[in-house]
This record gives structure tokens, C-alpha cells and sequence, in this order.
């Protein structure tokens, strides 16, 4: 993370924020620009390069969404992205248009940064290495001048809209007293809770206490990197004590990149969760509500897996997160899956159906008025993984009648519980989260055998709440046989081929070979394993001038099977003659 300096155009608040310099902790280099694991593998590792294959062209890419990048200033008052770079510009971008950059702060003249320019706006909402390279426009604050003219600590008057659906925040800091921080992070949550704005903010690049901004943040996703190494701990006593951080991790060797990744990957979901909402009639955006902050942080929470974290992962029932590693890492493919499945409502009492193995909802509830929702585990089935996240935004409100705004929070405290209800409603406790801290409850189950699961979304005080869940299943004897006449042969290679890319509610009629819910290439390999290998092609093979991509892939893949089969079929036809 870049250090804050006071640049130039700000000189007239430099009592206030030259001291917010000088307390920002800075252990940026060089040597964050060398990533260990280079931009496609991390994509890969958080499912986006799967998502590439089974969408193609019709994946979301942020085009449409209002975001913005809060960015550090270098010690000349440099904080810009270099608009022209190759990042940025229409050669590469999927509409072939540049991205527009729009001054926040006014101080454009002072230059660019390769931490504003590579780092973050790359990884956020670049062509090459984002996950949103259709995001078109962008409005730029410099750090100092959004803590002063947008929060308004300098004139302390109410913070300004933010008309944003996504936020970066890649730095960190402190002011020299607590009260200040308590004051700004009251400030950012009252700005994230009333403008419905996903905001992703940054840790330091060392294992040492958590800095105070923006980390301490109640409402905004904070993001460490998957080795480990980043700021880590319980939030302090001045700003809602005990809560863990970060929320989640991103498999990059900087935070200010994991931190622009998962606002990318924040892009990519918004500008679903508009276009779904398009589709049935709901216009603008505060009125969709899965664009909702909470909903938003509930999908990219409760979408994170938890192999990939060394020494594995634990939580407890009264620490819905991980000690280091929050919710655990990014993946965008379960995500998305969650968002695609749709709102579920919550019922009243006793659900008369099943919700969808993927899905989320966003309502109220109120003491007394729980909220249950259904799972259902088929027979002949294991849930390989059950993922729940209950999210809601702590509430900052004006305490004062006058000019002056003073900001005073109120946490409100949900629950979730899951029972096993197979043979009677809620009748078997399974697993609670019952956080009295934290703003985030999570239920992280495994090897859930067939039957009915109730989810139960309770509270002390009235609240709106964003849920979402995934709910991974496999068969227990997994079976390439798709029309079920006993033979594995090419009627079933064509169920396979038509159901290609179905990514949710998948059956084993239509493709499904394994119980997931999709039709993938994984269930193209378990028809070839009982079909037999495809036939082997010897001799040269001359004009190969690229690997193909995985669209290409496919086509050659469908081809060399089809024309397998076809063989066969001739081969047949012939012996029977004979």
C-alpha cells in the first residue's frame, strides 16, 4: 500500500491532514509490481477462467456500472491513472471504446502513478487483467481530498452521495487520535449504508495489527491477500471492537491488487444483477435488490472457498470468520452461480418448497418474525458443501438537528441456524452463528447426507438483511447413462452436447453426470471414461501456429467425439452386414 502525502492542492487543510500523513503506515515497493503468481493464474484460481468457458461471450464484463477508484498520492501529488495506457484504451477493450476517467479531486495535472495506474486500475477495471473490462467510466478521487470534500471531515457537514455501485479504497492510514478514525469510519458506513455502495478496502502488507482506516469499517469488504501476509486481527476498541478482518483473500502478492479484484469482481456481479433486473421490470438501481450492499456482500462471502488456505480453515459459533483469512478466497464462479439462481423469499413459518440449491434473498425481519428457508439434499445425493452468509449494514444516523452532522452507529444483531428437518420442522439443531459483534453471521457445512434442511434467519431488533447460499451436491455413484437405457453410447453424448453450458438445476437426464447441477466438460470426460477413449491420431501435424481458446477448445473437443462415435457407429453397421 502506497503511503498518503498532502499534495499540493489540499494545502488548506494541512493541519488536519498533514497529521493523517504523517500516521499512514507504508510498505509499498517495487517489488509489489512482481506478482508470484502471474494475472491469468489467479483468475483461474478464483474460478473466473471457468466461467469464461461455460459463458463465452455473454459473461458479464461491468459494462454500465458507476465505479470509482480512491487512490493514494505519491510524494509529488500524483495519484491519476495513466489513461493511456494499453489498459485502458479501445484497442482492447471489449466495446473498443477508452475508458473515460473522470477528476474527482481536481489535481489531474500532478501526474500518474504506477500504483493508480497498474496495481489497482488494472486489476479493477482494466482489459487484460480485470475481471470487468467493460467498465467505462471511472471517477477518481485523490485519498486526502475524499477524507476532507467527501466525508466532509474538514467542514463537518453530511457526506457527500456517492452514486457509485462499487468503490476502491487500496491504502491505509491512520489519524493520530481515535476519535478521528471513529469519526471517518462513521462517515463511510453512513455513505455505504444510504447509497447502497460496495466498498472494498485494502490491508497492509505485513502481519502486523490492523490499520485503522478503512479496515475498522463496518459495512465495507476488507481484503487480504491467500499467503497470509496482510494486517491481521480483532478490530479495536474505538470503532466496534472484536470483529474479525479480513472478511476475505485474494491469491495476489499485494493487497492493493487482491483489493482491486474483488471490487472487479463486485463489477461483474452488479452489472448482472441490473441486466436480470431489466428482464422483470425493475428500474434503477437502489430499487434492485440484489444490488444492495448487504446482498453484494453476502454473494462474494458466502461464494469463497476454503481449500486453498494452508494449515485449513475454522471459524466457531460465535466467530462467523476466519482468524486470518475471513470468509476464505474469492471465487467468482460460485458467486455469480448464486446470483443467477435468484431471489428466494424467506418464509413466515414452515416452507412449503425447497429454495434453489443457489440463491439469495433480501428482506426484513423483525422480533418474533423469523425468516426459514428449505434446502433439499436428494437421495442418491451428498452436499459436498453447504455455504451460508447473512450480511446487514451497521446504521450511522445524525444525532444532531443542525448543520453540523454527528454520525452515532447502532449494530443490530441477527442470528443463523440450521436444522435438520427430514423427519419433523427444525426438529434436529445442526449448526448456529450467533456473532454479537460482528455484522456477518456464516454457516459453512460439509458431507450433508439426503434430506430437508431448514435455515433459520432470526433477531432482536428489526433489520434488513442480505443472505445468500450455495448449496454444492454430488451423486454418490456418479453415472454417464443420461437417458437411462442401461447403455452408455452417442444418444448420450448428444444429451450432453445440447445441455452444454447449463450452469444450475442440471439433471442427470440432461447431462448431468456427477450431481453438481451443471453440464460441463467434466461430464463429457465421465461419458468418454464409460464410452472408452477417443480414437489416437498418429503422424505429423503440420500449421499449428497457437493454442486454441477454450471455446476452440471445445468445438475440436465436440468434433473428435463426434466423429468417434460416428466410427463406431460404422463399425457396427459393418459387422452387422458381415
Amino acid at each position: 500500500m502506497e503511503k498518503i502525502l498532502q499534495p499540493a492542492v489540499l494545502m488548506r487543510w494541512r493541519p488536519v491532514l498533514l497529521v493523517v500523513a504523517a500516521f499512514f503506515t507504508s510498505s509499498f515497493s517495487a517489488a509489489h509490481v512482481c506478482q508470484a503468481m502471474t494475472v491469468a493464474e489467479a483468475l483461474d484460481e478464483i474460478g473466473y477462467t471457468r466461467l469464461v468457458t461455460l459463458l463465452g461471450d455473454s459473461i458479464p464484463n461491468g459494462a454500465g456500472v458507476a465505479i470509482s477508484q480512491v487512490e493514494s498520492s505519491d510524494s509529488l501529488g500524483a495519484y491519476f491513472p495513466d489513461e493511456n495506457t494499453s489498459l485502458f484504451t479501445a484497442a482492447t477493450d471489449p466495446f473498443s471504446e477508452s475508458v473515460d476517467f473522470i477528476d474527482g479531486s481536481g489535481g489531474e495535472a500532478e501526474g500518474t502513478t504506477n500504483h493508480s495506474t497498474n496495481i489497482v486500475g488494472g486489476n479493477f477495471y482494466g482489459n487484460q487483467s480485470s475481471l470487468a473490462g467493460g467498465a467505462n467510466e471511472v471517477t477518481v478521487y485523490e485519498a486526502n481530498d475524499w477524507l476532507s470534500n467527501v466525508l466532509n471531515l474538514a467542514n463537518n457537514q453530511e457526506p457527500l452521495a456517492q452514486p457509485f455501485r462499487v468503490q476502491n479504497f487500496s491504502w491505509v492510514g491512520s489519524f493520530p487520535s481515535d476519535s478521528q478514525d471513529r469519526k471517518a469510519l462513521r462517515r463511510f458506513d453512513y455513505i455505504i449504508d444510504t447509497n447502497e455502495v460496495t466498498a472494498v478496502v485494502g490491508l497492509g502488507n505485513d502481519t502486523e495489527s490492523l490499520p485503522h482506516l478503512l479496515s475498522h469499517s463496518y459495512n465495507a469488504l476488507a481484503v487480504g491477500r491467500t499467503d497470509g501476509t496482510h494486517s491481521t486481527g480483532v478490530t479495536q476498541n474505538f470503532y466496534g471492537p472484536g470483529r474479525i478482518k479480513p472478511d476475505l483473500v485474494v491469491p495476489r502478492t499485494t493487497t492493493s491488487a487482491a483489493t482491486a479484484m474483488t471490487s472487479s469482481a463486485a463489477t461483474l456481479l452488479h452489472e448482472w444483477m441490473a441486466d436480470s433486473a431489466e428482464l422483470i421490470g425493475t428500474t434503477g438501481s437502489v430499487e434492485i435488490p440484489g444490488a444492495r450492499s448487504e446482498v453484494m456482500r453476502a454473494l462474494l462471502l458466502a461464494g469463497a472457498t476454503k481449500e486453498e488456505i494452508a494449515g485449513g480453515w475454522s471459524h466457531t459459533t460465535t466467530q462467523p470468520l476466519d482468524n486470518h483469512f475471513g470468509a476464505g478466497e474469492l471465487n467468482i464462479y460460485n458467486s455469480y452461480l448464486m446470483a443467477l439462481g435468484g431471489q428466494f423469499s424467506g418464509s413466515f413459518g414452515e416452507p412449503s418448497n425447497a429454495v434453489g440449491t443457489h440463491g439469495w434473498d433480501y428482506q426484513e425481519v423483525t422480533p418474533g418474525s423469523d425468516r426459514f428457508y428449505n434446502f433439499e439434499v436428494p437421495v442418491g445425493s451428498t452436499a459436498a458443501e453447504l455455504s451460508v452468509v447473512l450480511a446487514w449494514n451497521v446504521q450511522v444516523t445524525d444525532s444532531n438537528s443542525g448543520s453540523t452532522f454527528l454520525g452515532s452507529e447502532s449494530l443490530a444483531n441477527l442470528d443463523l441456524t440450521l436444522y435438520n428437518s427430514t423427519d419433523a420442522f427444525s426438529d434436529l439443531l445442526l449448526d448456529e452463528s450467533l456473532s454479537t459483534v460482528d455484522n456477518v453471521e456464516h454457516l459453512y457445512l460439509t458431507d450433508l447426507s439426503p434430506g430437508t434442511y431448514t435455515l433459520q434467519v432470526s433477531t432482536q431488533s428489526a433489520h434488513d438483511y442480505g443472505l445468500a447460499w450455495r448449496l454444492n451436491t454430488l451423486f454418490d455413484v456418479p453415472s454417464a447413462d443420461f437417458n437411462e437405457d442401461g447403455l452408455v453410447g452417442g444418444g448420450d453424448f448428444l444429451t450432453w452436447q445440447r445441455n452444454y453450458r447449463s450452469l444450475l438445476d442440471a439433471t442427470h437426464t440432461l447431462g448431468d453426470s456427477d450431481g453438481d447441477g451443471d453440464v460441463d466438460v467434466d461430464d463429457l470426460a465421465a461419458f468418454q471414461l464409460a464410452f472408452g477413449p477417443p480414437p489416437v491420431f498418429s503422424g505429423p501435424i503440420s500449421g499449428i501456429v497457437s493454442v486454441p481458446e477454450p471455446g476452440a477448445i471445445i468445438l475440436a473437443l465436440l468434433l473428435a467425439v463426434g466423429l468417434w462415435i460416428w466410427c463406431r457407429r460404422l463399425r457396427t453397421m459393418r459387422l452387422l452386414v458381415r
